[in-house]
């Protein structure tokens, strides 16, 4: 039985727990185009892109082979387009990420990502991280766009560091990139390696750490 939009949208949001997928807030009705654009943004979270058919992404969606090559043409222009649908949702502020206006924001980001994967019984980790992990040496357009969303996503981070520096509390020779790099690193491997042992404590002990780091790189607090 086919399902309508709102449906379709509560099962891809309901489907095994959550996924990145429930922290995009979107328009109620997506266009056909997004609804094949999200199935395979989930699938491909779920079990990679090798593992990911096409026809698998056709029959979540309800949607058929015309209408996929009429959008995509092939498996990779898919896959093009997932990573521009979340790098757009970064930007345009649909995906949930918390704003760094603090240290205490910074522990919140932090937080905000074990969390998600507590949520989700650490059966993932970043969708993003995932799909580039997959790609091959032959697809460097791709992985351009891996690269594009992750800077995006340590933007935050970069402009924090830096505005603390401005500030004074963070001595001159700190770097705020090289800060940024450091957070997004463990935030990124956290997620791997718990969903690797299917447990919170390598990614838990790992914050706890950076943090203390940061803490002591503070000056006139």
């Amino acid at each position: 039985m086919l399902m309508d939009n709102h449906q379709l949208l509560y099962c891809l949001v309901q489907d095994s727990g959550c996924t990145m997928v429930e922290y995009i807030r979107m328009k109620e009705a997506p266009s056909t185009r997004e609804r094949m654009v999200l199935c395979a943004l989930q699938l491909f979270h779920k079990q990679g892109i090798h593992a990911t058919t096409v026809d698998q992404v056709l029959e979540k969606s309800n949607t058929g082979k015309s209408q996929f090559y009429h959008y995509f043409k092939n498996k990779e222009g898919l896959i093009h387009a997932v990573l521009t649908y979340f790098y757009n949702g970064l930007k345009s502020g649909r995906v949930a990420q918390t704003k760094i206006e603090s240290w205490s924001d910074l522990k919140k980001w932090f937080h905000f990502f074990m969390d998600y994967q507590k949520n989700i019984q650490f059966s993932r980790s970043c969708p993003i991280g995932t799909i580039g992990a997959d790609l091959t040496h032959e697809q460097e357009l791709l992985r351009q766009d891996v690269r594009l969303i992750f800077e995006c996503m340590k933007s935050s981070l970069s402009d924090f560091f830096s505005r603390m520096k401005a500030r004074g509390e963070l001595a001159p020779q700190i770097d705020p990139h090289g800060l940024a790099d450091f957070c997004f690193t463990i935030m990124q491997g956290g997620l791997l390696v718990s969903k690797i042992k299917r447990e919170k404590a390598p990614f838990e002990h790992s914050v706890a750490h950076a943090l203390r780091y940061l803490s002591s790189l503070r000056q006139n607090r």
